[in-house]
């Protein structure tokens, strides 16, 4: 008899194809425009957690973009990015979809952000790397604090929001040929942006 988790996991379950890295895509671009733009009165909560909910689905929505928009990275690569059977020896992440026919993928369980982090230069050049992974990490730090617990205050950097603007920048233009602007507004004089274009042939 299946689980309660069980069951609700296999609404979702599916072996993704390297075709899906346009859906995962899109759904990463709206999260980081949520993130961009979202304001205190978007937020249902009483009047004074305004500031520390919205702060926090801002980074919640970052984390979550990130997750997607690097599996749509490996999907757009030809890479896989559901795990294999427990116990299987011949594929070792990241391999290849191609490298998975005939082996059992498994449709409820994908590899989790950290291990696509670490691996994710074996899948693309990254133009700057440092740039790139140290943005990823700091996304993915935002994506479990806010999946797992509150806080009432912390230690405001805003570096931190910059710094993941960066590596979105560099990663758009290296892994989808695209130009964006990007700006996580968290300051009153901060304007929010978020906008994409093609990057243009030279």
């Amino acid at each position: 008899m299946c689980s309660v988790e069980s069951s609700v996991k296999q609404q979702f379950a599916r072996v993704f194809r390297e075709s899906d890295w346009r859906l995962f895509k899109k759904i990463a671009d709206s999260y980081f425009r949520q993130a961009a733009f979202l304001l205190k009165h978007h937020v249902s909560v009483s009047h004074d957690l305004k500031l520390l909910a919205r702060n926090s689905q801002k980074r919640l929505f970052i984390g979550v973009g990130t997750e997607l928009v690097l599996k749509a990275l490996y999907l757009k690569n030809g890479y896989a990015i559901n795990r294999p059977e427990s116990g299987n020896k011949t594929l070792k992440f990241p391999f290849a979809l191609r490298d998975a026919v005939g082996q059992r993928l498994l449709e409820d369980e994908t590899f989790q952000l950290g291990i696509l982090i670490d691996h994710i230069e074996k899948v693309i050049v990254l133009n700057d790397s440092k740039t790139i992974l140290k943005g990823l990490k700091i996304a993915k730090v935002f994506r479990n604090k806010e999946g797992h617990v509150v806080t009432s205050s912390h230690a405001f950097d805003p570096s931190n929001y910059r710094d993941i603007e960066s590596a979105l920048r560099e990663l758009y233009r290296g892994a989808f040929d695209e130009v964006i602007k990007v700006q996580f507004s968290l300051a009153s004089n901060e304007k929010p942006v978020w906008q994409i274009r093609a990057k243009r042939c030279a």
